[in-house]
């Protein structure tokens, strides 16, 4: 995917194998900021069904064996964005090469949206009027009919999310290559301390603002279903949350009481199941589903088992979580203690 000589060739044979003719494709160039996945631009111009079309796509695709940071799957990727596309703004996932035949690696194309990233986005206009506009992308994702959803996507193997996630902590503990006790403290906290709970939906399990743009309305819009499996709709609030304590601004903290407010009025859940106590529960449990595919890697960097060393950056990321996970648990100790 690193080419841009070949690579026109090879989409052009991806599309026609999608049933596309009259294809043109040029102006092919690899684009940055993709974490897990080798990530292009190009424009194309085809006949499909009947219809010309023409603009410019993305091409998203696995980097080469024994080098991702997380291990995904581009069919199942695929799938969710079909399903999820009736109900969000998120760019069209249009042609699927599911074990590289065409491309090389496995891979997916998808339009390609003018909207602008969050971060850059806000420093320009401020953050007061997001939100409410996070509460509805948020409540949004998580009213999606479970029904709609591919049946690919991963289940609560015990019937209750939240033991799974408490189930992960364990695990991700018993695997890592040495010694982890802050996370079987935290799994016997989270354990101990469980919110009331809600009807499972879609989770992003990387809802942050690095995977959302702003469109020309001033709406988020929500990219990168990598891991997206089916849970408890909170662990995005809890992600949100700890990924903006490393990457600021928290767009709930901005107005916490605007944005609970209008989730529970999309989403229909009650102050009990909602309210600043329970983001910061989620805060510390809704992070593991990264964090257990980061300890996977980083682990296996250190048995010499993956070439994929920048990894070891990444692992960064866990030495700060730890103290977040620490400082979020104690904060809601209080809290708790407040209520008692």
């Amino acid at each position: 995917m690193q080419d841009p000589e070949i690579m026109p060739e090879k989409i052009t044979a991806l599309l026609e194998a999608n049933g596309a003719s009259d294809i043109t494709v040029g102006g092919y160039e690899a684009m940055t900021g993709g974490y897990s996945r080798l990530m292009a631009q190009f424009e194309a111009a085809f006949t499909i069904d009947g219809t010309s079309e023409s603009g410019t796509y993305v091409l998203r695709g696995d980097p080469p064996e024994g080098t991702a940071i997380i291990d995904t799957d581009r069919t199942q990727e695929f799938e969710v964005l079909q399903a999820v596309k009736p109900h969000l703004s998120t760019p069209a996932a249009r042609f699927l090469d599911s074990d590289g035949t065409h491309i090389g690696t496995p891979a997916l194309v998808l339009d390609f949206t003018t909207a602008e990233s969050t971060l850059p986005w806000i420093e320009q206009n401020g953050v007061s009027s997001l939100p409410e506009k996070l509460a509805e992308l948020a409540g949004a994702v998580h009213t999606i009919p479970v029904d709609d959803l591919p049946s690919s996507l991963q289940r609560p193997a015990s019937g209750d999310p939240l033991t799974d996630q408490i189930a992960m902590w364990k695990h991700t503990a018993h695997e890592h290559v040495e010694a982890l006790p802050i996370f079987h403290y935290v799994a016997s906290w989270l354990d101990t301390h469980r919110p009331p709970s809600v009807p499972v939906s879609l989770v992003h399990h990387d809802f942050s603002t690095a995977n959302m743009l702003v469109d020309d309305q001033g709406d988020l819009v929500v990219i990168d279903f990598e891991l997206a499996s089916i849970g408890d709709p909170r662990e995005d609030l809890g992600y949100f949350k700890a990924y903006a304590q490393a990457a600021p601004p928290d767009i709930i903290d901005e107005n916490p009481e605007a944005f609970l407010n209008r989730y529970r009025e999309i989403t229909g859940f009650s102050e009990d199941q909602v309210n600043p106590a329970v983001l910061t529960y989620f805060l510390v449990l809704g992070v593991i589903g990264v964090v257990s595919q980061l300890s996977a890697t980083g682990s296996e960097m250190a048995r010499g088992n993956t070439s994929a060393t920048n990894i070891a950056f990444s692992l960064d990321g866990l030495l700060f979580g730890q103290a977040a996970w620490m400082a979020a648990t104690d904060a809601l100790e209080a809290a708790l203690d407040g209520e008692e």
